[in-house]
C-alpha cells in the first residue's frame, strides 16, 4: 500500500520540479500562509554540561515549499528572521518539497536549499529528510542540501563541539518506516551523556533510550487541522495523538514536536499555527551574570 501511494504521488506531482518561483496558478488567492510564530524556549537539563551561555539552536521543519502562495519569498523572510537571532546551530527536520497533488507550487529542492543555506550558524546546518523528500527522490534532495553546505544524516551521528564539550546529533529520517538502522543508531547513545536526536517523525520517541537526550521532531504539522477545544483528529504518524505537538516528557525522556511551516494534502491549517523554534539549551543549574 505504501509503495502504491508513493507511485501515485510521483505520478500526480511529476518530479523533478522546475518552477523556482512556485507559482500557484488558480489556487493563488486561496493559498496564503497564515502568520507563523517564533517559539522560544529555554531548557536547563540534568546531565548536560553547564556552559557560560546556552547553546542556541534554530529548529525549522516541514517546509513543503510551494504549498503556499509566495512561499519562496516567505521562506527567505523566515530565514532572515532566524539569522537575526544568531543561532549557533541550525537543524532542519525534513519535508523540504511540496507534494500537494494539485495547485502548482513545484519548487525544486535546489531553490529551497539555497535559501536555507543563508541561515548562518557557526556550528553548522544539519538536516534529515522527510517522507515527502523520499517520495520526490532522496538522492536529488540530499544532493541539493549538501551542495549548499547542509549536512544530511541518514540514521547516523554528527558531533558538534560547544565550549569544549562534544554534543552528538543523531539523525533519523523519513516517517512511518520501522528501520533496523534507526534502532541500531539509537542503541549507540550513551545513557550517561547528552545527545540531540533529530527525527522527522515523533514515533521514534518510543524507541529513544533513557538518558539526558533531547529529541526534536516534526512531521505532524501539529495536526494541521484541529478542532478548537479538542485538538488534532490525526497526526499522520504512528505516534499517539498526545505526541502531536509541543513538549513531551514521559518516562524520564524529553521531546519537542514542532508544528512546522508548511502544509500537505491541502494548503490549510486550522488551530495549528505554523512555527519555527528558537531553543536555548544548557545544563541544570546554569546561571548567567
Amino acid at each position: 500500500m505504501s509503495a502504491l501511494r508513493d507511485r501515485l504521488f510521483r505520478a500526480l506531482t511529476r518530479p523533478p520540479f522546475r518552477d523556482a518561483e512556485g507559482r500557484k496558478g488558480w489556487l493563488s488567492p486561496f493559498a496564503h500562509a497564515q502568520p507563523h510564530a517564533v517559539r522560544q524556549m529555554t531548557l536547563m537539563l540534568s546531565g548536560w554540561p553547564v556552559w557560560k551561555r546556552p547553546l542556541r539552536i534554530a529548529f525549522l521543519s516541514d517546509f513543503h515549499v510551494g504549498s503556499h502562495t509566495g512561499d519562496v519569498a516567505r521562506l527567505a523572510r523566515i530565514v532572515e528572521e532566524a539569522r537575526e537571532h544568531q543561532p549557533d546551530l541550525a537543524l532542519y527536520g525534513g519535508d523540504f518539497v511540496n507534494l500537494i497533488p494539485f495547485g502548482g507550487g513545484r519548487v525544486p529542492p535546489e531553490t529551497v536549499a539555497a535559501v536555507l543555506a543563508r541561515l548562518d550558524a557557526p556550528l553548522g546546518r544539519v538536516a534529515v529528510l522527510g517522507n515527502h523528500d523520499r517520495n520526490y527522490g532522496p538522492d536529488d534532495v540530499t544532493k541539493a542540501l549538501r551542495v549548499n553546505g547542509i549536512t544530511v544524516l541518514f540514521d547516523s551521528i554528527h558531533e558538534i563541539a560547544f565550549e569544549g564539550s562534544g554534543v552528538p546529533i543523531v539523525g533519523i529520517h523519513d516517517a512511518r518506516r520501522n528501520r533496523l538502522e534507526s534502532h541500531a543508531v539509537l542503541t549507540k547513545l550513551d545513557a550517561s551523556k547528552p545527545a540531540i536526536v533529530l527525527a522527522h517523525d515523533p514515533h521514534w520517541f518510543a524507541h529513544l533510550p533513557a538518558g539526558p537526550h533531547l529529541m526534536l521532531a516534526g512531521h505532524t504539522h501539529g495536526g494541521q487541522i484541529c478542532l478548537p477545544g479538542y485538538g488534532p483528529l490525526r497526526n499522520a504518524s504512528w505516534a499517539p495523538l498526545r505526541w502531536t505537538y509541543g513538549m513531551v516528557v514521559e518516562g524520564g525522556k524529553r521531546m519537542y514536536v514542532t508544528s512546522g511551516l508548511g502544509c500537505s494534502a491541502l494548503p490549510l491549517r486550522v488551530a495549528a499555527r505554523p512555527e519555527w523554534v528558537l531553543l536555548e539549551l544548557n545544563g541544570a543549574g546554569a546561571a548567567y551574570g
